[in-house]
């Protein structure tokens, strides 16, 4: 396969034959990425708004990688300078929905939907939202949000102070954040979810009539089932150990002061 290269400094659009897994990587600004269950092969790079650095965009091999980038001595002297916190780019990248998908930003907003393999998104403060996915995705945020909806399969999410949701037919669920409140919603499935937070309410909703079992532990925060609030096992701190008959769905809490709540509805 040949290795295509460009230097955009301004609103362009690319297409690249071949991108089984897309790599971006952005300091401000949006990602979005559309994979598209009806595309196979190729991928359409639309470059919406850039700032006076050009973005790089390099399709080799099968990977296709949209990227600030800060080669030699040039690239040593504009991190020193701390130039590259100027970048700012807008982009929409439409892949094959078998595409691997790996996104990092520094403060761009990220945007990632259709995906049928595995997703990778990291960012210090910007928002991420992950729509109508399947497979695995992983997620982390210091500051910005993190939404997963539509999802089947497993997620994880990790912020500091970011809200966190993941809704869908979920399996394995793992969400942490300091101050963040944290949502889990598992539709039609049994899931296995684990949830930490220091200050943060955490919130886990099943089916109606799904026998679940709970494990919680908290400082002083409380554990609410089905809108009654759990006895401790213990005096000092929050000890609940709630089994259920035939339970398949497992939930573990862990806060400090954070409420935590499971719902059946």
């Amino acid at each position: 396969m040949t290795t295509e290269s460009w230097s955009v400094a301004a609103p362009q659009t690319i297409e690249v034959g071949s991108a089984s897994t897309l790599t971006v990587r952005l300091t401000n600004g949006r990602a979005e990425v559309v994979a598209d269950p009806n595309r196979t092969t190729g991928a359409v790079v639309e470059v919406l708004d850039v700032s006076s650095r050009p973005l790089q965009v390099l399709a080799e091999h099968g990977n296709l990688r949209v990227a600030y980038d800060f080669p030699g001595l040039e690239g040593f002297v504009d991190r020193f300078r701390g130039l590259k916190d100027q970048d700012s780019a807008s982009v929409r990248i439409t892949v094959p929905a078998t595409s691997v998908v790996d996104v990092a930003t520094v403060g761009a907003e990220v945007v990632v939907t259709g995906s049928q393999a595995g997703v990778n998104v990291k960012t210090a403060g910007g928002s991420i939202t992950v729509t109508g996915t399947t497979g695995s995705v992983t997620t982390k945020s210091g500051t910005g949000s993190v939404t997963i909806a539509e999802h089947s399969g497993d997620a994880s999410a990790t912020t500091v102070s970011g809200a966190v949701s993941l809704v869908g037919a979920l399996g394995r669920v793992s969400a942490q954040t300091v101050s963040g409140a944290v949502e889990v919603a598992a539709v039609g499935t049994t899931p296995l979810v684990n949830v930490k937070t220091v200050s943060g309410a955490a919130a886990v909703r099943l089916d109606a009539g799904s026998p679940v079992n709970l494990r919680a532990r908290s400082v002083t925060g409380k554990v609410v089932i089905d809108g009654t609030q759990a006895t401790s096992s213990a005096q000092r701190t929050v000890v609940v150990d709630h089994a259920e008959p035939g339970a398949a769905a497992y939930v573990s809490t862990n806060t400090v002061s954070g409420t935590a709540t499971i719902t059946r509805s």
